[in-house]
């Protein structure tokens, strides 16, 4: 059972209750068309709604990739595989919404990982993982498309559907946007936009997305990135929405401990140091300290380039994270009851 650290949720739902409108063995399951909707029966803070979108019916298990998710141990390479066999993935962001690409280049480049975690952003290797890195032109994250037109509609929604309309892309059955900063951004009128795109295809499975540290920790000033951080998870939770908790998973280092509150900011600088540079120190030689460093492992230089997160090294953690988390997305989204 996952355990998660939202501090006040239930007292942050009452607080935003005018702003949102949110009324054993791992066994292998898969959905005979991939992608598909889900219905979640366990996870403390997780999601134990019903999603009505996706292009099969359920998919039991948690909807949440956060912090608890970032162990691809427990992902068996079935799940990996029809992942690859079944998902078309369009995914648009800006720099730190790159953190996810780069955690997955770590992991394809991963000696011992062989060609398990391959992805190919034409499409064209049916042996990888098809994602259209910035793959929805118009617009460059959901930061920039904070506003609405006439039909208050925001410009990704309106480039969503551009994308999604045209023929060519019928394939697609995924859509994910990430943030760049949340601070100060409107999330009551991001959900309420996911949720037109989540009416109007429902054949396609919609990632919602919380956004990066900036110091602020746990202040819930309206519009605060932790203020629309937890209104963005209580949203999805009352929904049942996919959601890559992109804030969760940098808010706790891989043994649990816990940071957001003590002014972390995007690179794991917290008050007390760097929980990136901490960890791996601690941890010489695990799987996860030489994917991020490379330390004894030939041909293999570490996890490089982790925007906003490469220096120091360990700071790369990030990015490993986030890669590690977002194959166990996938391999959610293609049918594998976790």
């Amino acid at each position: 059972m996952k355990t998660v650290h939202l501090i006040g949720m239930v007292a942050f739902a009452a607080l935003a209750a005018s702003a949102c409108d949110g009324d054993q063995d791992d066994p292998w399951t898969a959905s005979s068309s991939g992608a598909g909707g889900s219905s979640s029966t366990s996870g403390t803070g997780g999601n134990t709604s019903t999603s009505t979108s996706g292009t099969a019916g359920s998919i039991p298990g948690d909807l949440v990739a956060d912090h608890n998710d970032a162990d691809l141990s427990a992902v068996p390479q079935a799940a990996i595989e029809q992942a690859i066999a079944s998902l078309h993935i369009a995914y648009q962001h800006t720099s730190h919404g790159s953190q996810l690409i780069t955690g997955m280049n770590a992991l394809e480049a991963f000696p011992a990982f062989g060609s398990l975690y391959a992805w190919d952003d034409s499409g064209a290797d049916t042996n990888a993982l098809d994602l259209d890195d910035l793959g929805i032109p118009g617009i460059a994250d959901l930061s920039q498309g904070d506003s609405v037109d006439g039909n208050g509609d925001t410009p990704w929604v309106v480039s969503t559907r551009e994308l999604l309309d045209n023929g060519a892309n019928s394939h697609i059955n995924v859509v994910v946007w990430s943030w760049c900063s949340i601070n100060g951004h409107d999330a009551q009128r991001y959900v309420d936009n996911m949720e037109k795109l989540v009416s109007e295809y429902p054949a396609i499975d919609f990632v919602f997305m919380t956004g990066h540290a900036e110091g602020q920790g746990e202040d819930t000033t309206a519009d605060s990135v932790h203020y629309n951080n937890q209104l963005i998870r209580q949203h999805c939770a009352d929904h049942g929405r996919w959601l890559f908790d992109f804030a969760d998973i940098e808010a706790y280092d891989p043994d649990g401990t816990y940071f957001w509150d003590q002014a972390m900011m995007d690179n794991l600088n917290y008050t007390g140091g760097n929980w990136g540079v901490e960890w791996c120190a601690a941890n010489q030689g695990s799987e996860l300290e030489q994917l991020t460093t490379g330390n004894g492992v030939t041909s293999y230089d570490g996890c490089q380039g982790c925007a906003h997160s490469s220096d120091p090294q360990e700071a790369n953690l990030n990015c490993v994270l986030k890669g590690r988390a977002a194959w166990w997305l996938w391999a959610r989204l293609g049918g594998w009851n976790d």
